[in-house]
């Protein structure tokens, strides 16, 4: 009798951990566990020291993408590389590229982007091999998870001259940009003061001359992103912030690749590292206490805070999850 009640304690404890796997098995990941500061600046370290410099339409912006698509490959990704002409004047027309990894799901569409371009000075270690080095560090992260809807990442070629990396990737895109749900913006989340993600509308200026020191430009769109992502960065204990209710009120500008989208009517989070407090500038804001970094001589590795670059890859991970799995 003793021995038929042992038996039976222990498949009721099977069965319970049975259960109880299952139950976790729906739990989204721990991404603050998953990812770490040292395999992230990896990335940035092979960007910004190995490649260095990367102005679009260069051997160093190829030699980017080739190495970006190389990493999203081997997660089992389908790459494809977008070539298109960028526009760029007093000069003839260079060749540029988009990188795109997909993993197939339904017809709903998510988009992470990062452009991987950077100017000539400096070696554009913030921005953007910060920005690119997140967004890979989430999607070795998202790599076996099962996704309800399509998960697309782009690492965009050409931001620096006018987001033509983005702008082609819509353009091809065509009537299909209504099948995208959601879009995130990451540029520029390792030098900033404090890391921050805004919701991406649509910009009207007070007049021509972008004179915001008399009149505050209106921006409108959705902002569900944004606020997924801001609690997320809540239940995590992660640090992010937005944009101050009296400058640009949890939006930001036109100055990146998220708004060729929010043109489009897709919702936009975006995923920066600045300063809005008490800059001299409350309308453009400021990198740092002591000035921008970015497009200068001073963005190079060691500018870079490993911490923040983690923290954003873990955000933008789990706020990705949320959104191609349908649990947010």
């Amino acid at each position: 009798m003793l021995q038929k009640f042992v038996v039976a304690v222990i498949l009721l404890w099977i069965g319970w951990l049975g259960l109880l796997t299952k139950a976790r098995a729906g739990e989204p990941p721990d991404f603050v566990a998953l990812i770490d500061a040292e395999d992230v600046m990896a990335h940035v370290r092979a960007l910004s020291v190995a490649i260095g410099a990367r102005p679009m339409g260069s051997d160093a912006e190829a030699r980017a993408a080739t190495y970006i698509a190389a990493a999203l490959t081997d997660w089992g990704y389908s790459v494809e590389i977008q070539e298109f002409q960028t526009t760029a004047s007093a000069r003839a027309a260079l060749t540029s590229r988009n990188v795109i990894a997909t993993r197939a799901g339904d017809e709903r569409i998510i988009v992470v982007g990062a452009h991987m371009d950077s100017v000539a000075v400096g070696t554009g270690a913030g921005d953007n091999a910060s920005g690119v080095a997140a967004m890979l560090a989430a999607a070795e992260a998202l790599k076996d998870v099962e996704t309800t809807h399509t998960l697309v990442f782009v690492a965009f070629g050409a931001e620096e001259g006018g987001q033509q990396g983005s702008r082609a990737y819509v353009e091809r895109l065509g009537a299909d940009i209504a099948h995208v749900t959601a879009m995130i913006n990451i540029d520029s989340v390792g030098v900033g003061t404090r890391l921050n993600v805004y919701a991406g509308g649509i910009v009207t200026w007070p007049d021509a001359q972008n004179d915001t020191s008399k009149v505050a430009p209106q921006v409108t769109g959705p902002v569900w992103v944004r606020d997924l992502a801001l609690d997320l960065a809540v239940q995590m204990n992660l640090p992010f912030g937005t944009t101050p209710p009296d400058t640009w009120n949890g939006y930001t500008g036109s100055w990146s690749d998220h708004y060729v989208f929010a043109l489009a009517g897709v919702p936009v989070a975006y995923f920066e590292a600045w300063q809005w407090e008490s800059a001299k500038d409350p309308w453009w804001g400021q990198e740092t206490a002591e000035g921008d970094v970015m497009n200068t001589a001073k963005d190079v590795y060691e500018a870079v805070a490993h911490e923040k670059v983690e923290m954003a890859a873990e955000l933008v991970a789990a706020t990705t999850y949320a959104l191609v799995t349908g649990t947010r």
